[in-house]
């Protein structure tokens, strides 16, 4: 296939501001885990994350918890109530420290095996049918740093290695070493990305009301108020205003200041 000179299919699945999300989402920055991160947000089948460091698993609790995230354990009790009330309330669910095999009667919902019913999607779990809402996640994770799992785990699932790479235990190395020795240092810079993650994200809202508002736009562009001051936000955003220089003052104390000749 024709390849463009430089292209990187990373751009392509995700966005600047998504990757500044999910780093404030505490996903690590290094290339494998962005990676990583793109692949669980677009695959096509429930990801499995290999994890033995536990930085996937840490990122999706952050990911999912305004969402109304459940976890539970394979092997749990109650498991399979928890699941059945995220099916039907359509919400993310994380099963923890999976093995090289699950239980059969999470076949179903891990394939993806949803039956249609007049208007109504259901899904088998155990011996008895459930509701199925689109808007539910599934997401797998073990601790295993090795596993051998059989096809037909493999090809119902997306399976995505965590573990740490040698150049980003490298970077959060040298972060760890730069906290205890710098403590002032680290927090500057943690404070510094999360303003850059915050302008990236403000900025890509900012483009896409753009866009919409010029879609939809009747009449005169050049009347649309709400466009012109989205337009004002958005050069303001990416070209921040330098921090003027104070002129040094010619007075050795601050003024005003006391001074005994009769001068107002």
């Amino acid at each position: 296939m024709p390849l463009s000179e430089g292209a990187d299919p990373l751009n392509i699945l995700c966005t600047e501001a998504e990757r500044a999300l999910w780093s404030s989402q505490n996903l690590p920055t290094d290339r494998v885990s962005v990676e990583n991160g793109a692949i669980v947000c677009n695959c096509a089948r429930w990801p499995l994350m290999i994890d033995p460091q536990l930085q996937g698993v840490t990122w999706i609790k952050k990911r999912e918890e305004k969402h109304g995230l459940k976890v539970a354990r394979l092997g749990q009790k109650g498991l399979l109530a928890s699941l059945e009330a995220a099916l039907v309330a359509g919400l993310p669910f994380v099963i923890e420290n999976l093995h090289e095999s699950y239980d059969a009667v999470l076949a179903p919902v891990v394939g993806r095996q949803v039956l249609r019913r007049g208007r109504q999607s259901i899904v088998k779990l155990g011996d008895k049918e459930v509701d199925y809402s689109p808007t539910f996640k599934l997401y797998l994770q073990t601790k295993l740093s090795n596993p051998h799992y059989p096809p037909e785990i493999q090809a119902e699932t997306t399976l995505i290695n965590f573990a740490v790479t040698e150049d980003g235990l490298e970077d959060q190395l040298l972060a760890l070493s730069v906290a205890k020795e710098r403590p002032d240092l680290e927090e500057e810079k943690a404070e510094l990305i999360l303003q850059q993650n915050d302008n990236k994200i403000k900025i890509q809202e900012l483009e896409t009301g753009i866009l919409s508002q010029l879609a939809n736009a009747e009449g005169d562009v050049l009347e649309n108020l709400a466009l012109i001051e989205n337009l004002e936000d958005s050069k303001r955003v990416s070209n921040p205003a330098p921090n003027p220089t104070p002129s040094p003052s010619p007075y050795p104390y601050p003024y005003p200041h006391p001074c005994p000749c009769p001068c107002p």
